[in-house]
């Protein structure tokens, strides 16, 4: 008996064309895509922003996880929170092209928020945090993200409509310490983002200040 190979939850070529131009337009020109080889379920490409003088960061922005429908919550279901992407923003010095964990678990945590909703039939969304057990690398203690808006990319930045009307939202992913974590689970992300100096700009600091004392 032969099993049907189950093929991966792909965009369509003009739901494509229209992502690649939100994520142009609002977040930055790629020339650079870091392509995924190998694609059992969707297909998850990493777009790469480079620094500009303006925005002096890398942001890295998936490009294939909204393909799939997440497990939104009855009550939710009408509020179009159901298609997602994930982006994170890193210093100028970041080395993209090292395969060492200290540098790679950023891009490596794109890929599993990316899957997490179809491996565990669940969504993500605004405030939803992620632990990782343990320091994500050698040489920070941060151990978790927290899904955000993109507020310092505009408004606009955080929904892209698709052309039959379907909305792919897109969160900032921000990595904290565990015992913030705890903060935002014991009250709510509103409040811990409360505690963000006025000069948190979102962009990976491996040595930044907790916020939670």
């Amino acid at each position: 008996m032969f099993w049907k190979k189950k093929l991966p939850e792909l965009y369509s070529e003009q739901e494509l064309e229209v992502i690649e131009n939100h994520i142009a337009n609002y977040f930055g020109n790629f020339n650079n895509v870091i392509h995924e080889i190998v694609s059992p379920d969707i297909h998850v490409d990493i777009c790469v922003i480079d620094p500009t003088p303006e925005r002096n960061y890398y942001t890295l922005v998936t490009m294939g996880m909204g393909a799939h429908r997440m497990k939104v919550p009855k009550e939710l279901r009408k509020m179009g929170l159901d298609r997602a992407e994930v982006l994170i923003t890193l210093p100028p010095d970041w080395d993209l092209k090292s395969d060492d964990e200290k540098w790679y678990w950023p891009l490596r945590w794109l890929k599993i928020l990316a899957r997490l909703p179809g491996e565990y039939d669940t969504w993500l969304g605004y405030g939803h945090t992620v632990p990782n057990g343990e320091p994500f690398a050698e040489n920070t203690e941060l151990s978790g993200v927290m899904l955000s808006m993109p507020y310092y990319f505009g408004p606009e930045a955080s929904v892209c409509t698709l052309p039959k009307g379907d909305k792919v939202n897109f969160y900032q992913v921000i990595p904290l310490y565990e015992n913030e974590m705890n903060f935002k689970i014991q009250n709510s992300a509103e409040d811990l983002e409360d505690r963000f100096p006025e000069n948190f700009n979102m962009v990976l600091d491996i040595a930044r200040e907790n916020v939670v004392k």
